[in-house]
C-alpha cells in the first residue's frame, strides 16, 4: 500500500471513530443531563420546603430574600450543566426563568414595609414566571423542576 493511501485509510478510520465517540459522548450527556437538573430541582426545592411560613415565622422580605438567593444557587448550579443539543434551547430558557424569578424576589424583598400596592405586581409575576417554569419543566421531561405558584 502506497503510503498517501495508507494515511488516508488511517485519516478515514480516526474521522470514523471520532463520529462514534461523539454520538456516545451526546447519549451520555442525555442520559446524565436530565437527572443532573432534577438532583439540582430538588435541592432547591428542599430549601424552599425548609423556610418558615410568613408572615408568623419570618418576614416577608426575609423569606423573599432567601428565595431570591435559592433560585440564583439553582440558576449558576444548571448554568454549569451541558446540556444535549436538543434541549440547548430550553436549557438556556430555564436559566433565564430562574434569573427572572430570583431577581422578582430580590424586588419582593427590597419593598418597604406598607407598600402593598407595589406587592401585587410582583407577586403576579413570580406567580406567572413559575406557571411558564412547570411548563418548561414538563417540557423538558424534569417533573423535579415544578413548583406551586
Amino acid at each position: 500500500m502506497r503510503r498517501s493511501s495508507r494515511w488516508l485509510v488511517i485519516v478515514t478510520v480516526a474521522a470514523g471513530m471520532a463520529a462514534c465517540t461523539a454520538t456516545a459522548d451526546q447519549e451520555t450527556n442525555e442520559a446524565d443531563y436530565l437527572p443532573e437538573l432534577a438532583t439540582i430541582c430538588t435541592e432547591t426545592r428542599e430549601t424552599f420546603d425548609a423556610l418558615p411560613d410568613p408572615p408568623d415565622q419570618i418576614s416577608i422580605a426575609d423569606f423573599a430574600t432567601e428565595a431570591s438567593n435559592a433560585l440564583a444557587t439553582e440558576s449558576e448550579r444548571v448554568r454549569r450543566l451541558d446540556p444535549p443539543g436538543d434541549l440547548d434551547d430550553d436549557h438556556r430558557a430555564f436559566i433565564r426563568n430562574t434569573d427572572e424569578q430570583a431577581a422578582a424576589w430580590a424586588e419582593l424583598a427590597s419593598l418597604p414595609a406598607g407598600t402593598a400596592d407595589a406587592l401585587e405586581p410582583i407577586v403576579t409575576n413570580i406567580g406567572e414566571l413559575t406557571l411558564g417554569r412547570n411548563d418548561l419543566a414538563l417540557e423538558m421531561g424534569v417533573v423535579e423542576c415544578q413548583r406551586s405558584p
